[in-house]
This record gives C-alpha cells, structure tokens and sequence, in this order.
C-alpha cells in the first residue's frame, strides 16, 4: 500500500468474531463501536454490521459519535451510553439516538426537548462501577420517575461491570445487587424492558448477566482480555508502516533524541513513518520489536512524533518495504497485548491511540472493500 502508516482491517474476521459472541451468549447483541470502533474506523465497521439479524444496536461513546453515524447513513438504532451535555439534549432527538440516563434531571431536560416522538433512554443502575447510574438505594424511584415522564421511553434498564475479565472481580455481587433491583420493579407493577449488562468478558464468563441484549465490545476486534479458555477470536486489526530510509552507521553512534541508543557496532539502521502521533507510544522506545520481511527487528532511540528508527541489521530490508508492526504471521508475530504491556498498558489504549493520519485499509472476502486515506 502506497502510505506511509496504514492498518488493514479485516472485516471477515469482525463478523466472524461477532458470530462466536452470538453463538455463546444466544441473545441479539449491541456492538460497542465507541471512540472510533476502538481505533479500526467507526463508519465503515458500522456500515458493514449493522444489518446483521444479531445485531439490535450500535453503541457508542458519545452524542456526536452518534451523529457522526447518522450522517455516515447509518439507519438502525444507535445507543449513546456516556450520556449527554444539557447542551446536547436537542442533538440527541434531532439524531435520533436512545441515551442512557443516570439521573431524572437527566430525563426532565430530554423530555423538554422531545419533538414528535418520545425520546428512547436507558435507565443505568450503578451496581458497583461508581461511575454512571443512579445507586441502588434510589434505583426504585428513579425509574418510577422516569417511566412517569410522557415524553420519555424507557427502553432499557442496564448496569456496567467494573472486573468481569477477573475470577474475583465482584460480578457476581453485581449481578445478585442489579437482580434485586429488576424484581423491586417488577414487584412495583413496572413494566420491565430489555435488560443489557454484559462486556466481552462477562459474556464468556458470567452466562447469568446475558438477559435480553450483550455489549460486546473489545471481543469484535478480536481481543481476549479475560483467562480461561481461548475462545477462538481473532484480531481484525493489523499495523504497518514504511521503511523511509536506511542507513549504516558505525560502532558509537548515537540514535535519535537524547541519544538513549548508542551503536555498539556497524549496523544498519532503518527510518519507519510512524511516529507517537500516530499511536505509537514513546514509551516503546528501546522496547518494541516489530517485524521486516519475516524476521524480528528491535526498535532503537527515542520514537519521534513522526517516525522511529528500527536495528535492521541481518535483515533484508529496504526502503519502501513494510514493517508490521501489529500482526504477522506464523514466522513472527507482534500482538496488541505484547505491546500494550510493554509499556504497562491495556489492548484498548493501545488501539484507540492509533492516530487519524495512519490510513485504514478494509478488506472483505480477500478484496478491498474501502480505504480511509489518514489526513
């Protein structure tokens, strides 16, 4: 690919990815494509998804996430569940979106801006996050408040995980405290809508907290971020960048900013267009491998905003030849979690950093599907 810095993005194995979720937790699913899909392009992963018969929503992070969607052509149901502004209460009936709320304040001020057609929310119950929701000592009222709101439709009653990746992460406690509340609803004569609780982990781990609807997340990229058996996802994204130039240096050679590499021979050393702009942390630096033409190569210096130099040698490599620096294959091979915990990170950092200017490639059946030039 003639970019500088470009990801290939597999849509085969997002949907295969999707199907094993399905598979497991048996009820329709509410894909997280929040903060650009998790770095992999939130338009295109939507456009390719959301049709899917197991798909009853997308979800996002925010209000104007959402409306990047509609205007993508996005038809179907779109959650936003980090809430809103007051400012953005018109944005979310103008876009059509179902918002999660935590509050009745919340409610009110949406209800105040309904136009024809009630706006659609879900009522959040914090269950042990202490982030989001109303606390379960209020949960009760605040619902019965909500549903008396004419111009509100309560469509969802969730709550969020704060460790399903964990044996002792306190879900269990979660899902016994958020039962509780469903049966005083019930119990009040409440109608009960669809019930959403479930992350990629609790879907694989706690059966109980799959209800009416799961929020696979992280899992449709393909990412395993809880123990236990492999459950067969496979990483849809994968990284690379140019070789620029190459050079030889001799024995002493200092590399990059601050010179914290210092040649202790003759080597080749390789200029690579990706840079911590582009997501590529400097706190790789003198850390990271990557790979050239099959065979593992160390990154050395400072990584620049722009760029970062690579020890190439032994290897056959060349200007204009790709790095991989996420992917690989069965000679070598560079995995978003050996990155992100070499600099004490998580997967989603990782793949949420990587930068607008680095192209995205999307590829379907072998062919490409669409390019996302980086700007």
């Amino acid at each position: 690919m003639n970019f500088p810095a470009y990801a290939n993005i597999n849509l085969d194995r997002l949907n295969s990815n999707l199907d094993i979720i399905h598979k497991r937790a048996k009820v329709p699913m509410t894909p997280v494509i929040k903060a650009n899909a998790y770095g992999h392009g939130a338009a295109p992963v939507a456009k390719d998804i959301w049709r899917r018969k197991d798909v009853a929503a997308l979800s996002v992070g925010t209000v104007a996430e959402g409306a990047e969607l509609r205007k993508a052509g996005i038809k179907g149901r779109i959650i936003v569940l980090d809430g809103f502004l007051p400012e953005q209460a018109g944005a979310v009936s103008l876009y059509s979106l179902e918002v999660v709320v935590s509050s009745f304040d919340e409610a009110k001020l949406l209800a105040r801006k309904s136009a024809r057609r009630p706006i659609p929310v879900h009522v959040k119950i914090n269950t042990g996050m202490t982030r989001l929701g109303a606390d379960p000592e209020g949960a009760l009222d605040f619902f019965n408040q909500v549903s008396g709101l004419k111009k509100v439709a309560i469509v969802g009653l969730m709550t969020h995980f704060a460790a399903s990746n964990i044996a002792k992460g306190g879900s269990t406690t979660q899902i016994s405290l958020f039962s509780d509340i469903i049966s005083a609803i019930r119990s009040s004569g409440r109608t009960i809508p669809p019930i959403h609780a479930a992350n990629t982990a609790a879907i694989f781990r706690h059966p109980q907290s799959h209800y009416d609807m799961v929020r696979p997340g992280i899992g449709i990229y393909g990412i395993q971020e809880f123990g236990g058996k492999n459950a067969g996802l496979s990483p849809v994204l994968s990284l690379f960048a140019k070789v620029t130039m190459i050079r030889s240096v001799k024995k002493g050679t200092p590399v990059s900013y601050q010179s914290t590499w210092i040649s202790p021979g003759k080597r080749r050393v390789a200029l690579v267009a990706i840079g911590y702009a582009d997501g590529y942390s400097r706190s790789l630096s003198n850390r990271a491998h990557a790979i050239i033409n099959g065979k593992k190569i160390k990154q050395i210096g400072i990584i620049c905003m722009d760029n970062c130099l690579f020890d190439v040698t032994g290897a056959n490599a060349s200007p204009g030849d790709d790095v991989t620096l996420i992917g690989g294959d069965k000679r070598a091979i560079i995995t978003v979690n050996q990155l992100a915990r070499k600099i004490g990170s998580i997967t989603y950092e990782t793949l949420c950093s990587i930068g607008r200017r680095v192209a995205r490639i999307y590829v379907k059946r072998g062919k490409i599907k669409m390019v996302r030039e980086g700007f």
